[in-house]
C-alpha cells in the first residue's frame, strides 16, 4: 500500500484555497493525481477520501469514530453540543433509535399531509413575485413544528419568522466570516433556549399517547444507561429534527433551479410525472451541492484505494465528490432525470453508498441522516405542487449557484411569479 500524497498549501494561499468551496477536495485530488490526498488547512492536517468504496469503509464503525471529529465552529452553530452526530457505538445507536422510531410509515404519511396542506395554503396566498426560498422556509418551519407536536399558536408572526430564520442562520454561519459566525452562535443559543422551554413544558405537562411525537419523545428520552437526558441535550436533539427540516429550504431553491432554469427538465417531468418524480428527486439530491463533507478519526490503520490511512488521522469523506465520482457514475456532471429509475427506493431505504447526499450506510447503526425520509416526502410535496398544481411565470433573475458558499443556492433564491 502507498503513502498518502500531500499537497503543501502556503499560509498566504489558505483563503484562496478555501474559496474553492465544494470543489476544494476535488482540486486537491487533481493536484496530487490520486484518489486520496493529505493537506494542512487552518493548522490542521486532514486526509480526504471519496467514492463508493471509501464511503463503505468510512461508515464502518470498526474503522472510524465521530467523537471529537467535528470542528467546534460547526458544533457551536450547525449541530450543537452532545447531539447524536457526536456519539459512537452503543450510545449512538441507542440515541439514533429515538430518531428512527419517529420515522414510521404512519408518521411520514402524517408529515406529508401536513406539509401538503400548508404549502397549498401558502401558495394560494401568493400573488405577484415571490422568492421560493423564503416561502419554503416559512412552510417547512410551520410544518415540522406541527408534526413534532410544537404549538405555535401562542407565538406572534414576527416570533415565528424569527425562530425560523434562526434555523437558517445556524446552517449558513457554520463556515463563513467571523461576524456571521458569531451571529450564528447567538442564534443557536436563542434556538436552544426556545427548545429547552418546550422540553420543560412537555415534562411538566405530559400527554398520553404522544410517544411517537418528537417533542414528547425527546422530553422523555433517556441515555443508554437509562438516565433522563439533560434538558439542554434533549433540546439539542429536538432541534436536530427542526433545523435539518428547515434546511431543506436550500434544496427547494435548488429544485427551483432544476425546474425553472431548465425548461426541458420541467417539461419532461410534467409529461411523465408518476414515472419520473422519485428519480428526479434522487438525481437532484445527487447533482446539486448540499452538505460538502463529513469528518471522523481513524480507529486503526485503514486501506482506501490502495493508500494507507494511519490510525488517529483526521479524515473527511467528500460527499459532493462522491456524488460526482466518474469512476462509478456515468456522466456525473449531466443532470439525467431518468438516472435512478428502478433504484429510487434502494437509494433511500436500504444500506447504501452509491449516492450519499445525506450520508450512507445503515440508518440505525451508522451515521446516516435520520431525516432522509422527511427529505423525500418534502421534495415529493414541493415537486408535485410546483409542477402539477400551479402555473408560474419566471422573472428574469440570476440563477448562478456559487460553489464557494455554504450552503449554496441560486443567487436570487428562485424567483417565481403567480397571478
Amino acid at each position: 500500500m502507498e503513502k498518502v500524497p500531500e499537497i503543501k498549501i502556503k499560509l498566504t494561499d489558505v483563503t484562496e484555497r478555501l474559496d474553492e468551496g465544494y470543489l476544494l477536495l476535488s482540486e486537491l485530488r487533481k493536484e496530487a493525481d490520486a484518489p486520496v490526498v493529505k493537506a494542512r488547512l487552518l493548522n490542521k492536517e486532514v486526509i480526504a477520501v471519496y467514492g463508493e468504496e471509501a464511503a463503505k469503509k468510512f461508515y464502518d464503525p470498526r474503522n472510524f469514530k465521530r467523537e471529537g471529529a467535528m470542528p467546534k465552529i460547526v458544533l457551536k452553530t450547525l449541530f450543537g453540543e452532545d447531539g447524536v452526530q457526536t456519539l459512537d457505538g452503543k450510545a449512538h445507536e441507542y440515541r439514533k433509535t429515538i430518531f428512527m422510531d419517529l420515522m414510521t410509515p404512519k408518521r411520514m404519511e402524517e408529515y406529508h399531509r401536513i406539509l401538503d396542506n400548508n404549502l397549498a395554503h401558502k401558495l394560494n396566498q401568493q400573488q405577484g413575485e415571490f422568492e421560493l426560498f423564503d416561502l419554503a422556509k416559512d412552510v417547512l418551519f410551520r410544518s415540522i413544528c406541527e408534526w413534532a407536536g410544537i404549538d405555535l399558536s401562542k407565538m406572534t408572526r414576527e416570533e415565528i419568522d424569527r425562530v425560523a430564520e434562526y434555523q437558517i442562520s445556524m446552517i449558513s454561519s457554520a463556515v463563513t466570516n467571523p461576524a456571521t459566525h458569531i451571529k450564528g452562535i447567538e442564534n443557536r443559543k436563542r434556538s436552544e433556549k426556545w427548545a429547552q422551554k418546550l422540553i420543560e413544558n412537555a415534562r411538566t405537562n405530559p400527554v398520553a399517547g404522544k410517544e411517537d411525537v418528537a417533542l414528547y419523545a425527546f422530553a422523555n428520552a433517556t441515555d443508554d444507561q437509562g438516565e433522563l437526558l439533560p434538558i439542554d441535550v434533549a433540546a439539542v436533539e429536538l432541534l436536530n429534527v427542526i433545523r435539518p427540516t428547515v434546511a431543506l429550504t436550500v434544496w427547494i431553491a435548488l429544485m427551483g433551479h432544476a425546474l425553472f432554469s431548465r425548461p426541458d427538465i420541467y417539461q419532461r417531468l410534467r409529461a411523465e410525472f408518476d414515472k419520473l418524480q422519485d428519480s428526479f428527486i434522487q438525481e437532484m439530491r445527487r447533482y446539486y451541492p448540499f452538505f460538502p463533507m463529513l469528518p471522523a478519526f481513524a480507529k486503526q490503520d485503514v486501506e482506501i484505494d490502495g493508500y494507507t490511512i494511519p490510525k488517529d488521522s483526521w479524515v473527511v469523506l467528500d460527499l459532493y465528490g462522491t456524488n460526482h465520482d466518474e469512476r462509478t457514475i456515468e456522466s456525473p456532471e449531466v443532470f439525467r432525470i431518468s438516472r435512478f429509475i428502478g433504484k429510487e427506493k434502494h437509494i433511500s431505504y436500504d444500506e447504501e453508498y452509491e449516492m450519499i447526499a445525506q450520508g450512507g450506510g445503515k440508518f440505525k447503526a451508522m451515521h446516516r441522516c435520520a431525516g432522509e425520509w422527511i427529505t423525500l416526502h418534502t421534495l415529493r410535496v414541493f415537486s408535485d405542487q410546483l409542477v402539477n398544481k400551479y402555473e408560474f411565470s419566471i422573472p428574469e433573475q440570476d440563477w448562478t449557484i456559487p460553489m464557494n458558499q455554504f450552503p449554496t443556492f441560486p443567487k436570487d433564491k428562485a424567483l417565481l411569479y403567480k397571478k
